[in-house]
């Protein structure tokens, strides 16, 4: 297990939102419907050999990049997360666990890693905590840092399902969070614009999650 922090980083929302929650976001998430089975369907859309190097941009408590390595135990797994309590955590889980990942302390549109590093690159439920100029950068960095062919799994707000239950969950957590350009359906146009190809939509989940796959 190696936890390697870069330089503190400031001016970014942390996984629950307040820092003194940072403890209490794996509950959380088990608590609003995002547990093992809304990871496992992240693992699944990601297609993996067990030859990859992976990194999960914005891994906060590292509850899936952990899951890919005790899945696919070959894969070089990293994770990337500007929050030193996050990534705290995440490594404590992963000694608890016997379970090495490299954790990298950074933010998503300023990545710590050199051109054509990765063949996968996976980031949930962070691109909606990112300002619109910050969204722009950090996809093109998931785009530098991927091999050529490599491919990005984006999982966040999409638009609302038909059904009311749907745009009633979506409006509700739209007073929480800036999931603006998921609900409008802009993410894969974004993905485009910056020069993802084979853009597409190959999941969704509760609460209109999307799962946006796009390739270098």
């Amino acid at each position: 297990m190696e936890t390697i922090i870069n330089k503190k980083i400031k001016n970014y929302i942390p996984p629950a939102h307040w820092d003194f929650l940072t403890p209490l976001y794996d509950r959380g998430c088990v608590l609003l419907g995002f547990g093992r089975r809304f990871r496992l369907g992240i693992i699944q859309s990601l297609n993996l050999t067990g030859a990859e190097r992976i990194l999960d941009a914005g891994c906060g408590t590292g509850t899936s990049l952990l899951m890919v390595k005790k899945l696919y135990p070959e894969v070089a797994a990293e994770g990337l997360d500007p929050d030193e309590k996050a990534l705290a955590i995440a490594r404590e889980k992963s000694l608890k666990n016997n379970v090495s990942v490299i954790l990298h302390g950074g933010i998503m549109d300023d990545m710590p890693f050199e051109n054509n590093t990765f063949d996968v690159v996976v980031s949930s439920l962070v691109f909606h905590h990112l300002e619109k100029g910050a969204k722009i950068a950090s996809l093109r960095e998931c785009l530098r840092v991927l091999k050529p062919k490599g491919r990005m799994l984006l999982v966040d707000f999409g638009p609302p399902g038909h059904s009311p239950v749907s745009r009633i969950l979506s409006k509700i957590f739209s007073l929480f969070e800036s999931i603006e350009d998921g609900r409008e359906g802009k993410i894969p146009l974004l993905m485009l614009d910056v020069g993802f190809s084979g853009v597409n939509e190959v999941g969704r989940y509760l609460h209109g999650i999307s799962f946006y796959e796009g390739y270098k």
